[in-house]
């Protein structure tokens, strides 16, 4: 009948010096050396979940920066936005009062729908924050590039020829971005103005880049808010150097582009 298997209590380990006689013999229990393996084991566990802990805290982290980011930029625009309406509601109160006050003086044509239209969906889109992030993408609100602004909008001094627009001046390559969302409808090159983009945006807005060094996108191409459309250069006759001169219009009609974009970080005195 076969002697049942003794459960092992303890392993002994015998040192052996080298050069030397003497040895040294440890023991320990086997109960010791269980546990210390599942410590070892509790320690792996314990660690991976640490670092897959961190991994997502930190990924909750960076998602949290960035809508604050979204939440401050949006809430700006929106506050920008209000401000047009109300510049809208100006204007149109003043048309009203030169229309009433020409009443049979001077024949005038009734005002198109485009504008009361127009109208219509920016109070609608600011009073719905549902539409506001559209809104917020679809009126030019972003500068293309940063740098020197040379040169301002000027339509007024009837001694200087008009200039529709900023004038940006910065490192020849530098990216040019979109400022809101739309479709290019112009991508070509100009003797004068050099390589062009025209992108059309809703609300009757559209953009002008001009003097590009290479342009990026494609006619007829959608384009998003702040995507890369072109390299800034000194193309074109009348350029002075590498600059971006940008144009909103509105309506068929320049604007001036700062109350829009803002100013760029640096002007040259």
């Amino acid at each position: 009948m076969a002697r049942a298997k003794r459960k092992t209590k303890s392993y002994s380990f015998l040192i052996i010096p080298e050069g030397k006689d003497a040895t040294h013999n440890y023991t320990v229990k086997s109960w010791l050396i269980k546990a210390l393996v599942l410590l070892l084991v509790a320690v792996i566990v314990l660690v991976g979940l640490g670092f897959s802990t961190y991994w997502k805290v930190a990924s909750i982290a960076l998602d949290y920066n960035r809508l604050k980011e979204e939440n401050f930029e949006l809430r700006s625009s929106l506050n920008r936005l209000s401000g047009i309406e109300a510049d809208l509601k100006r204007i149109q109160k003043i048309n009203k009062k030169i229309r009433n006050s020409l009443s049979g003086y001077v024949q005038l044509e009734e005002e198109g729908s485009t504008d009361s239209t127009v109208q219509k969906e920016l109070t609608h889109a600011i009073s719905n924050p549902a539409k506001s992030r559209v809104l917020f993408r679809s009126i030019p609100s972003l500068l293309p590039v940063d740098g020197f602004m040379t040169r301002g909008m000027l339509i007024t001094d009837l001694r200087m020829q008009p200039h529709y627009g900023m004038d940006i001046a910065a490192p020849t390559g530098t990216p040019i971005k979109a400022a809101a969302d739309g479709v290019v409808m112009f991508n070509d090159w100009s003797e004068r103005s050099g390589y062009v983009l025209v992108i059309k945006h809703d609300y009757g807005f559209s953009t002008v880049y001009k003097h590009n060094q290479r342009n990026l996108v494609k006619q007829f191409e959608k384009v998003s808010r702040g995507q890369v459309i072109a390299l800034l250069g000194g193309t074109g006759q009348v350029s002075s150097g590498p600059h971006l001169h940008f144009e909103i219009w509105k309506e068929k009609r320049p604007v001036d582009p700062m109350p829009y974009v803002g100013m760029p970080s640096k002007i040259k005195q």
